[in-house]
């Protein structure tokens, strides 16, 4: 199917005017609309969705500037091509123009060949912006797989600072969560069942994660890995992931299940903040943004020393967030990997939560 040819929209209180600059532009093969006035203009701007704007600047109750201003205000539109077309020809005008967003101008009477020089100009610069803002949704779209929404805006911001290949070392807390009992359970129902329970825990999970700002690196099983503090760094990335952890507890006492009405799902956390290697791991045809290190292996560890409905964490991360949890202190656990045993502590409830 053809795409459709770039849609102008005229702005005149002169209607001979209007004719005029239709005529000349329907010629071009351009699709033209018009308005005779400021806010009918602002309404076929949000209606409309016109890719340039021919904008009179001298035009009663609103002028102009002030509709300029409005379709700069308007996050929709801000990047939308306007064409100021003016009698005025004093400089302190035209830097009126620019100040209130205006991107060209033309002087009446305009010469035609100008006219369509700058209009074709304007739209391939907009094309451009809409090629790359297409491609930047794209890219918010797949790094909210794995991130919230806010987080997956930044990345994209600076893909430079937080997408190269390889790997920098980074403090981050690492969050592993497994199902207790699920993998015999699953055995005993039909295969479409055990998908669906899994289903609704893992989208409790990844919600949760995303919204206190984690990162999710993947899921195994009945299980997940996520992450605080890449790729966009927080004070507070201790706190989120412990509270993320609680969050999701409490979620999973609420979860029920229509064709099993008994069954209560169980989880099993371990936390650890730590130095870790974190980025893109892989070639340039195919990469992982993960974090890799002995500290990962060590929240590893402990969730799988962790209890149905139990949170465990280091020292670590318990020195990190001491003032605003309460834990019971379990001592030293003998960990694989670890010559000397890690300080460990059962998480009871966030304070005043």
């Amino acid at each position: 199917m053809a795409s459709r040819p770039p849609r102008i929209l005229v702005v005149d209180d002169n209607k001979q005017n209007l004719e005029i600059l239709q005529k000349t532009l329907t010629a071009a093969e351009y699709e033209v609309i018009t308005a005779a006035d400021g806010p009918t203009a602002l309404s076929l701007i949000e209606s409309a969705a016109p890719d340039l704007v021919l904008l009179d600047v001298m035009m009663p109750d609103m002028s102009g500037y002030e509709v300029c201003e409005r379709i700069r205000a308007n996050e929709a539109s801000r990047l939308l091509p306007v064409v100021m077309l003016t009698v005025l020809s004093e400089v302190t005008d035209r830097i009126r123009g620019i100040e209130t967003g205006a991107d060209d101008f033309l002087s009446k009477p305009f010469n035609r060949e100008e006219l369509l020089t700058r209009v074709k100009s304007l739209l391939r610069i907009k094309a451009l912006h809409d090629e790359i803002e297409t491609k930047n949704r794209l890219l918010r779209t797949l790094f909210g797989r794995y991130v919230s929404a806010e987080v997956a805006a930044e990345i994209v911001a600076d893909p430079g600072r937080h997408l190269k290949l390889g790997g920098e070392k980074r403090e981050v807390t690492v969050l592993f969560g497994d199902l207790r009992g699920f993998t015999p359970l699953a055995e005993q129902l039909d295969p479409q069942d055990a998908v669906d329970i899994l289903n609704i825990y893992l989208t409790l999970v990844v919600d949760t994660v995303f919204r206190f700002g984690g990162t999710l690196d993947k899921f195994r099983g009945d299980g997940f890995m996520a992450f605080f503090g890449v790729p966009v760094r927080r004070e507070d990335d201790p706190a989120n992931a412990v509270r993320c952890a609680l969050a999701v507890q409490e979620g999973l006492k609420r979860i029920t299940f229509a064709r099993f009405p008994d069954l209560r799902l169980h989880m099993g956390n371990g936390i650890n903040t730590g130095i870790v290697i974190a980025g893109n791991i892989g070639s340039e045809r195919r990469t992982d943004y993960t974090v890799i290190g002995n500290e990962v292996n060590v929240a590893q560890r402990l969730e799988s020393n962790a209890g149905p409905g139990q949170i465990l964490m280091t020292g670590s991360t318990y020195e990190r967030v001491k003032d605003a949890v309460q834990v019971r202190e379990l001592g030293l656990l003998r960990v694989t990997g670890k010559q000397e045993g890690v300080m460990a502590y059962d998480v009871l409830c966030w304070r005043g939560a």
